[in-house]
């Protein structure tokens, strides 16, 4: 169910520990990990969930512990943040896990060797934690209930770059060694390359700024660091820099006498013995993410579910914060839009440029079930916006792999013939917001579908995608016709994107009327065969001009008045594109 398609390792963008419930059993403490292309969720053991999960420490007393330093890098596996100079307690905001049984994340030190620390700055403890001698330290510690879930919130890997709620530096950063850099070149190169809309520099500079000082902020370091941070798939360009300064940085260190001590360093976890009891990795390839109870307009709080192309799920994972919550949506969203885009293109290569793939993502459509006695339940469709047309992949049917999948999709409806509405928020049917309605022309089972987002950004990106397919299907259509009775005769009616409404003769081929878009006032249909139209002789709005008034009789009336209205709506968005030229 989640075997790897590739036999080479592939980098973690972030992780971070949540709780995993399954609905059954008790939620236990997994570490969620984030890469290019799948979902990993490694449960750890009994003991060791005990030690490292904050919301188990029991007692929040003084208690003493005793750490040995690492004996090479004379680390004492731990990072800290606060300091007298911040208004804070000197805490503990990252813990190795070989010191996962002594020390946890929301730790206050209140003493090192029995020296009361509380009056000290930041710098001042970090120098007294390195100048200690021996190969061990005394600390005391005391848990604090009220600063853990903050701390909790940012303890993922220095690659995920999460802010702080401290604006401190980071006790220590590890330039990678050339070895390292040769790895992650190698890796990124064998996996998938993103566009450069995955890394949103801006907010990542703002959220690096509160993990640097000022002093930090106008040397060469800065950037470097930035870069290792805040980007996963460098260009050769900055792979190239990252390598030279870690080599200068290492010349530099031969030449020191005295060797820098950290508090923590990569050795104490790179090679750390963490077992865990069972490994799980999604693809995250057409799958998505949703915050409802299943099949219900309720919302989870502060939890997720994750569910993949083939059906699996991923358990609710809980975290500790909304905010928490919204960072590991998003990053997985993005992952899996990466992972959607690559697909659209290399699809597009086998079609042809009247029939290239658009958009494409998952939905909610509310079913009702009519001839049971069974509440309205909510159901995933995947929908695909394909040249002129709407695919909808449901009944089990799995999103488009190949051009094959295309020929088998049996629902396939022109989208120039589906009229789009918006629920406003007093008309929706229940809980779930950002819902919208299709109604399909010539859909004998299913004539109106009503759908949901769960988010508005979701809702807008769709939005703009369908104006963006329903302009290229106009005007690649570019006029309609139909058959209708007008006069007692028989016509057909033209809808032309440049010239608006024209009433043919069949037998004489003799036009009756024209009118342009400008002159239309208003329509209206008795919701069977018949359309009225009420125009002005001018296209110049005018109250004393006669107002002229037609009836028509036509057999395929919806899709008259859905063609008519997508028309409309091409001509009103570029009047709206000129105004705003």
């Amino acid at each position: 169910m989640h075997d790897r398609y590739q036999s080479y390792p592939i980098e973690v963008l972030f992780e971070d520990h949540v709780t995993l419930s399954d609905g059954r059993s008790k939620p236990h403490l997994v570490l969620l990990q984030l890469t290019s292309e799948t979902l990993i969720i490694r449960r750890l053991k009994t003991t060791q969930v005990s030690s490292i999960n904050n919301k188990q420490v029991q007692t929040i007393v003084p208690r003493k512990v005793t750490l040995k330093r690492h004996p090479t890098t004379h680390s004492l596996g731990f990072s800290i943040k606060g300091g007298s100079d911040t208004g804070f307690p000197v805490l503990i905001s990252r813990v190795a896990y070989t010191n996962a049984h002594l020390l946890h994340v929301g730790d206050a030190i209140l003493s090192i060797n029995n020296e009361n620390i509380l009056n000290l700055t930041h710098d001042e403890v970090i120098t007294k934690l390195r100048d200690a001698s021996g190969d061990q330290v005394n600390l005391t510690v005391q848990y604090m209930n009220d600063m853990a879930p903050y701390l909790h919130s940012t303890t993922t890997t220095a690659r995920s770059s999460l802010s702080s709620i401290i604006p401190i530096v980071q006790t220590s950063f590890t330039l990678p060694t050339s070895s390292s850099v040769r790895l992650r070149r190698q890796q990124n190169r064998m996996s998938a390359e993103y566009p450069s809309s995955y890394h949103r520099s801006g907010k990542q500079q703002q959220r690096l700024s509160l993990m640097l000082s000022n002093q930090q902020k106008n040397t060469d370091e800065y950037e470097l660091l930035s870069r290792l941070l805040l980007c996963e798939n460098e260009n050769e360009r900055c792979r190239r820099q990252l390598e030279e300064f870690a080599t200068e940085q290492q010349q530099q260190q031969q030449q020191q006498t005295e060797p820098i001590t950290t508090l923590i360093d990569e050795d104490d976890e790179d090679n750390s013995t963490i077992d865990y009891v069972s490994v799980q990795e999604y693809s995250l390839l057409y799958a998505y993410v949703t915050q409802y109870i299943t099949s219900t307009d309720k919302l989870r709080t502060n939890s997720f579910q994750l569910r993949t192309l083939d059906g699996s799920q991923s358990g609710i994972i809980i975290n500790d914060t909304s905010v928490q919550q919204h960072l590991w949506i998003s990053r997985i969203n993005t992952i899996i839009h990466n992972l959607t885009t690559r697909t659209i293109n290399e699809l597009n290569q086998t079609l042809l440029p009247s029939e290239q793939v658009l958009y494409a993502t998952w939905i909610h459509e509310r079913i009702t079930n009519i001839n049971q006695n069974r509440l309205p339940e909510w159901k995933p469709i995947f929908i695909v916006l394909k040249g002129s047309d709407l695919y909808i992949f449901d009944d089990n049917k799995p999103p488009p792999l190949c051009s094959y999948d295309f020929i088998c999709c049996s629902r396939i409806y022109p989208i120039v013939e589906i009229l789009l509405e918006q629920i406003l928020l007093k008309y929706l049917r229940d809980d779930r917001q950002y819902c919208f309605t299709l109604t399909l022309s010539n859909d004998l089972i299913t004539k109106c579908r009503y759908l949901n987002f769960e988010t508005k950004n979701e809702l807008d990106e769709f939005l703009l995608n369908w104006q963006r397919s329903l302009y290229m299907s106009v005007y690649a259509l570019k006029n309609r016709a139909f058959g209708c009775t007008y006069q007692g005769q028989i016509c057909r009616l033209i809808i032309d994107i440049y010239k608006g409404f024209e009433m043919y003769n069949n037998e004489t081929n003799i036009i009756l009327w024209s009118f342009t878009f400008e002159q239309l006032q208003s329509s209206s249909d008795n919701g069977r065969d018949k359309i009225f139209f009420e125009f002005k002789r001018n296209s110049i709005s005018n109250d004393n001009e006669p107002t002229i008034y037609i009836e028509v009789q036509c057999q395929h009336l919806r899709i008259l008045v859905h063609v008519i209205n997508a028309f409309l709506t091409i001509k009103l968005i570029g009047k709206q594109d000129n105004a705003n030229d």
